[in-house]
C-alpha cells in the first residue's frame, strides 16, 4: 500500500487504493398492489410512513459542509485571530527546523531539491471545512462526554497568475476537536449516551444541504459550535518534500510536523502529542525503565490490547514527526520500537490477548497509535482525509479518492457503534489494526511473515505473504502478493529491505533489481513509486486482472 501514497491522486485505481463507499440512496417504498385494501381511520389524515434512519459518523459532502460552515462551523468562527497566530507561529518554527542547515532546502521548485512549505500561505491562505466526524469510538478516553466531534480543515489558496485566477489546497490540515454531548447515565442507559447517539441518526433522504442543516439543528445545535467547547486543536503539515530525483532509493521523502494545542486561560497554547513517547528523554536508562514498568502493568496491557492506551504525561513528547513513504519500514515512525527491543518484553503474558499476542505485535500496536503511526498507516500521502473536490476543480488537479482505507473501515465501524448505543446496547470498542483495515487478505494487504502475533494476518488463495521493504531487524509484516512472475498492474516490482535509522534522512532504500512481471514494465523507485509499481502503457486498454 505504501508505495502508492505519492501518486494516490492519479493512480488510485491502477494501484489499488480503496475508494470511499457510495452514499446510501433513500430507501424506496413499494406502492400497494393494485386493488389491495387501504386501511384508513375515518376523518383522520393518512399517516405518512416515517423515513428510515442511518447513523452518520463522517460527513465529507462539500454541499453539506458548506451549510455547516455557514451555520457556525467556519474556521474563523471557532478560532480567534490570536489562535490562528499561535498556529502560524509554531508551524513556521517547524518549517524553519526542517530547513535548518540544509543548503538544498528552500521554497519553490527553482533551485531547491528539498522543497519547504511556503509559510507565507499560513497568513494568506484560508482554512476550508473538508470533513466532520462524530468520534463515538473515543468513549474509553472521554469519561465525561459521549466521545467528541471533529471539524477538519484544509489550508487553501486563491491567487491570480498571469491574469488567470488559480487555486488549490495545500498539504496542511487542522482538526478542531469539540467536546461531545455530556454523559447522562440512567438505570437503563449506563453509558449515558443513548440520546447523544440517536441525535447522530438522520433520515436516509437527508443528503447535501438538508443534512448539514439537520446536524446544525440537532447534535451541533444549542450553542455546541462555539470556542468555549473547543477541547483540542491538531495540525498536520508537510513541512518539506524531497522528490524522487533527490532520493531515488526511497522514491522521495516527505516530513510532516504533527502538533497539538489546547486552550489555557483563554489562549491557545501548545500541548502534548497524543500517546507519543519523548524518545530523546526516554533514552535515559531510568526514564526508559519507567516506560517498561508502565508497559508491564496488566491494566496497561488491557488498554493497549483494546486500542486505547494513554501514555503517562511525564513520558509524552511535545511534538511528533512522521515521514513517508514506506510507513512503518521507516524507524522514525516507530518511536516505541526505537526505545524497546522485543526481547525486553519476552516475559509478558501475551499469548491469549486479541491484538498483542507477541512482543512484536505489542510494539507495533503501540507505534500504530502514536501520532506518527496513525498518520503513516495506509494514508494518502500522510493524511487520512483530504476533502472531496468540487465540480469546479480541473480533472488534472482532482483527487480520485479523498479518504484513506483505514478511515473507510473506521466510518463503517463507528456507524455500527452509533447504532448500538442508540439501541441501548454495549458497543464493541476494540480498535482493529489500521494497517490491516479494509479488504483483508487480498492483493496488497498487510500480512504476517511468521511472528505468532500476526498469525491471523493471512492471504487469500494464490497469494503469499512476501517481504517488501521492512528492515531486516523488523521483518514481521509483509504484503499479500502473487509470485514474482505473476505480478500485474499495481503490484510492487522493486523489493528489498530498507536500512532504517532513527534519523529518517539517513534511511537508505533497498539495493534491489526490478523483478519479472507478467505484463508491462516496472516503474521504479527512481521515478517515484516506492517498492516499484508494475505499469502498462496508457494506450493499453485491456482490463486489469486481480486475484480473488
Amino acid at each position: 500500500m505504501i508505495r502508492w501514497l505519492a501518486v494516490a491522486a492519479v493512480l488510485a485505481v491502477a494501484c489499488g487504493a480503496d475508494a470511499p463507499p457510495a452514499r446510501r440512496a433513500p430507501v424506496a417504498k413499494s406502492p400497494p398492489a393494485a386493488g389491495a385494501p387501504v386501511r384508513q381511520t375515518a376523518g383522520a389524515p393518512t399517516a405518512r410512513p416515517s423515513a428510515p434512519k442511518r447513523a452518520v459518523a463522517l460527513v465529507t459532502d462539500p454541499v453539506a459542509l458548506a451549510a455547516l460552515a455557514e451555520g457556525g462551523g467556519a474556521f474563523a468562527r471557532l478560532m480567534s485571530d490570536g489562535d490562528r497566530a499561535t498556529i502560524t507561529r509554531i508551524t513556521r518554527a517547524e518549517i524553519a527546523a526542517a530547513g535548518k542547515g540544509d543548503p538544498d532546502a528552500g521554497v519553490g521548485i527553482a533551485g531547491n531539491s528539498h522543497r519547504l512549505f511556503d509559510a507565507g500561505w499560513l497568513e494568506r491562505g484560508s482554512y476550508e471545512l473538508v470533513g466532520l466526524a462524530f468520534r463515538i469510538d473515543r468513549l474509553p478516553v472521554t469519561p465525561a462526554t459521549c466521545g467528541d466531534v471533529r471539524l477538519i480543515y484544509r489550508l487553501a489558496y486563491r491567487a491570480r497568475t498571469a491574469g488567470v485566477e488559480v487555486g488549490s489546497r495545500l498539504p496542511m490540515t487542522v482538526a478542531i476537536v469539540l467536546d461531545g454531548a455530556p454523559r447522562e447515565p440512567t438505570d437503563t442507559d449506563t453509558l449515558g449516551c443513548r440520546a447523544a447517539a440517536e441525535a447522530w441518526r438522520f433520515d436516509t433522504a437527508k443528503t447535501g444541504r438538508p443534512l448539514g442543516e439537520a446536524i446544525l439543528a440537532g447534535p451541533l445545535g444549542a450553542g455546541r459550535l462555539a470556542r468555549e467547547h473547543v477541547r483540542q486543536v491538531l495540525t498536520n503539515t508537510q513541512v518539506v518534500r524531497w522528490p524522487s530525483g533527490a532520493r531515488p532509493d526511497l522514491a522521495g521523502h516527505a516530513e510532516y510536523a504533527l502538533r497539538a494545542f489546547r486552550i489555557d486561560g483563554g489562549k491557545l497554547v501548545a500541548a502534548l502529542a497524543d500517546h507519543t513517547p519523548d524518545v530523546a528523554k526516554l533514552r535515559d536508562r531510568k526514564q526508559r525503565d519507567r516506560l517498561i514498568t508502565w508497559l508491564q502493568s496488566p491494566a496497561t496491557l488491557d488498554a493497549i490490547d483494546l486500542g486505547w492506551a494513554q501514555l503517562p504525561v511525564e513520558l509524552t513528547a511535545q511534538r511528533s514527526l512522521s515521514v513517508s513513504p514506506r510507513g512503518f519500514a521507516r524507524r522514525a515512525n516507530r518511536p516505541f520500537r526505537q526505545l524497546v527491543a522485543p526481547v525486553k518484553l519476552a516475559g509478558l503474558a501475551l499469548v491469549k490477548r486479541r491484538a498483542i499476542s507477541s512482543p512484536e505485535a505489542l510494539l507495533r500496536r503501540l507505534d500504530e497509535h502514536t501520532c506518527a503511526g496513525c498518520h503513516q498507516a495506509q494514508t494518502i500521502a500522510g493524511f487520512h482525509l483530504l476533502g472531496e473536490d468540487g465540480p469546479d476543480v480541473a480533472p488534472g488537479n482532482a483527487l480520485a479518492t479523498s479518504i484513506s482505507p483505514p478511515l473507510v473501515a473506521e466510518r463503517a465501524r463507528r456507524e455500527a457503534q452509533i447504532e448500538a448505543v442508540a439501541a441501548g446496547k454495549e458497543p464493541d470498542l476494540f480498535r482493529p489494526a489500521f494497517e490491516r483495515a479494509g479488504k483483508t487478505g487480498q492483493r496488497g494487504s498487510r500480512c504476517g511473515l511468521g511472528d505468532p502475533g500476526f498469525a491471523s494476518w493471512s492471504c487469500h488463495k494464490g497469494l503469499t505473504c512476501q517481504a517488501t521493504d521492512a528492515p531486516l531487524d523488523d521483518a514481521a509484516i509483509g504484503e499479500c502478493l502473487p509470485p514474482p512472475d505473476r505480478r500485474e498492474v499495481g503490484d510492487p516490482c522493486e523489493l528489498g529491505p530498507l536500512e532504517a535509522n532513527a534519523n529518517p534522512r539517513r534511511d537508505h532504500g533497498p539495493r534491489a533489481t526490478p523483478g519479472p512481471c507478467l505484463e508491462g514494465g516496472c516503474q521504479t523507485n527512481r521515478v517515484g513509486f516506492p517498492a516499484g509499481c508494475v505499469a502498462r502503457p496508457a494506450t493499453d486498454s485491456r482490463p486489469m486482472v486481480r486475484a480473488a
